[in-house]
């Protein structure tokens, strides 16, 4: 009985020695083929992908999109810039009065000066408008747009005191006109007063 188990368990491990070996061969053959033919079996390759202009688009995020739109916005602005500084050096000289006073500075009468301070008054209160504007924009800045913020600040903040100036200046030759008036009307009025004995 001993025998006996012992000869169907070596048959057994030899059946499945022989059917292993041979699909082990089977294997080996078919790997053989198929790379003689071109093609691997043993795991598939994956296609090379090519990424077309329409599908880059699709890659960029919203950051991307807006550092290009700032730098687009930046390039006109500065080409705005130079187009205007070369039509500035393109004027005639003629055109510039040299040595002349600007026309709001040089009131004929207090009426005029009056007008003129109404000018620069409202000319003010639009200023203050932006410069508030331009701080509220301040304080809600990205940090890369801040220190341009606070240039254009700065610079509507000087733009702003030399109104002023100039209104203080209309100011004071208002009050230069009005003292010239009055001592031109007073020798009239004396004159007209008193009478001759």
């Amino acid at each position: 009985m001993k025998h006996q188990i012992f000869l169907t368990f070596g048959c057994a491990t030899v059946l499945l020695a022989v059917s292993g070996g041979s699909s082990l061969a089977q294997d080996s053959q078919t790997a053989k083929s198929s790379q003689a033919a071109g093609t691997d079996t043993s795991s598939p390759k994956k296609a090379h992908k090519v990424w077309t202009d329409d599908e880059v688009s699709t890659l960029r995020t919203p950051e991307d999109n807006y550092v290009e739109q700032k730098q687009a916005a930046e390039a006109a602005a500065a080409a705005a810039a130079a187009a205007a500084a070369q039509q500035a050096k393109s004027k005639p000289k003629s055109e510039k009065h040299v040595g002349a006073a600007p026309a709001l500075s040089n009131p004929k009468s207090s009426e005029d000066a009056d007008r003129m301070i109404a000018w620069e008054n409202r000319d003010v209160d639009a200023q203050q408008e932006l410069i508030d504007k331009l701080r509220t924009q301040l304080e809600q800045a990205s940090p890369e747009d801040r220190d341009r913020e606070e240039k254009n600040l700065a610079k509507q903040t000087g733009i702003l005191e030399q109104i002023k100036k100039e209104r203080d200046a209309l100011t004071a030759q208002k009050k230069e006109l009005e003292k010239k008036a009055d001592s031109a009307a007073k020798p009239v009025d004396s004159a007209s007063t008193s009478t001759p004995q």
